[in-house]
């Protein structure tokens, strides 16, 4: 019955001016009626629409703050693995430089021998000459000495 209500039936005779303005005002109100159903209908659409993009970008949205917490735990990750980096490379600076280091103490021991051999040497001799060229060798062997140590 629906149907037949929405349609209206066209007359052959002859219809008069109040005749044809109620026929005006009925099509006119029958299809307000229908285009306010449209509008709700789309209405509707648009509100589902808005409903599934907010939850697609919700979920889009939990996933990159996942992401973006892991990175901060990388971010930890690779400060710590700088930090241990450093402290390598100067271990490895300390190796390279053991060489030199085990020959300048070696060097400083054999100094250090001198002049303790020279001082009882100084103490040994018999003229105030040699005495005072072997503490001037003794000192000489000290300032060499000392200069070996701050070299390293």
């Amino acid at each position: 019955m629906q149907a037949q209500e929405k349609v209206t039936p066209l007359r052959h005779e002859e219809q008069t001016g109040d005749n044809k303005q109620q026929f005006a005002k009925d099509i006119i109100a029958n299809s307000r009626k229908d285009m306010g159903k449209v509008a709700m209908i789309i209405s509707i659409l648009c509100v589902l629409l808005l409903v599934v993009f907010f939850f697609g970008l919700n979920q889009n949205l939990s996933g990159l703050s996942a992401k973006v917490e892991e990175l901060s735990s990388l971010k930890g990750d690779v400060q710590s693995l700088d930090s241990k980096m450093l402290s390598m490379e100067q271990k490895i600076a300390t190796l390279e430089n053991l060489p030199q280091m085990t020959k300048n103490m070696l060097l400083s021991n054999i100094l250090q021998e001198m002049s303790q051999k020279a001082a009882y040497l100084s103490s040994q001799v018999s003229t105030e000459e040699q005495s005072a060229k072997l503490m001037q060798a003794k000192e000489l062997l000290q300032q060499v000495q000392v200069e070996l140590g701050s070299a390293q």
